[in-house]
């Protein structure tokens, strides 16, 4: 809002200052200025109107919200804290085209599902800019998928369970691979780092 069109009093107070100090003692300028003392008393008259029938409708029952309703919006906020963060893949004239954190675990585990030996468990994206990556390392570029200074970095966490039997250190280096292919491949953005913790063995 312009400073030409914030509401104002005769006295040239502005009714939004009057409005946030209420509830506090009127200052020195306000004790003596007669359109401030009937702002004051005006809105003190509203905040109290507006407290009592906030407090009214917080014990209306009619104004509950039904359990399925409750449900419903948490589900949805659920769902987009799995989600997590939004990287934009491609920005055109006619519109965007992003990927959520959520797809690209899901598109990990499904490259590590091509290893034999190995079961996923958690996994975690970090998502950062190019500006925060350190100097002189190679970035996957969020159009072209080829290597440049642009885009956005991806470090990877993922753990694992391995199967008895099989020699870790390579099979994890044929999963980091997998990996690394596989988000290029699939998104056009390289995995910058991916960090393998094998947590447990598992019986096949």
């Amino acid at each position: 809002m312009a400073l030409d069109d914030i509401p104002r009093l005769g006295c040239g107070r502005s009714i939004d200052r009057i409005w946030a100090t209420t509830d506090r003692p009127p200052t020195a300028h306000e004790e003596h200025c007669e359109h401030c003392q009937t702002a004051r008393t005006r809105l003190q008259g509203l905040r109290e109107a507006t407290r009592l029938l906030r407090e009214s409708d917080l014990h209306n029952p009619a104004l509950k919200p039904r359990p399925a309703i409750k449900n419903a919006i948490m589900g949805v906020a659920r769902a987009e804290v799995r989600r997590g963060s939004k990287i934009l893949l491609r920005s055109a004239d006619n519109g965007t085209t992003e990927i959520t954190e959520q797809a690209l675990r899901s598109l990990i585990r499904f490259a590590a599902a091509a290893i034999p030996g190995v079961h996923s468990r958690r996994c975690r994206v970090e998502i950062r800019s190019a500006a925060a990556s350190p100097a002189g390392e190679d970035h996957a570029s969020a159009t072209t998928g080829t290597a440049t200074t642009a885009g956005p970095r991806l470090i990877v966490n993922l753990r694992v369970a391995a199967a008895p039997g099989i020699v870790i250190p390579r099979t994890m280096e044929s999963l980091r691979r997998e990996i690394s292919n596989a988000l290029p491949a699939g998104v056009g953005i390289g995995a910058g780092t991916v960090n393998i913790t094998v947590e447990d063995l598992y019986d096949v």
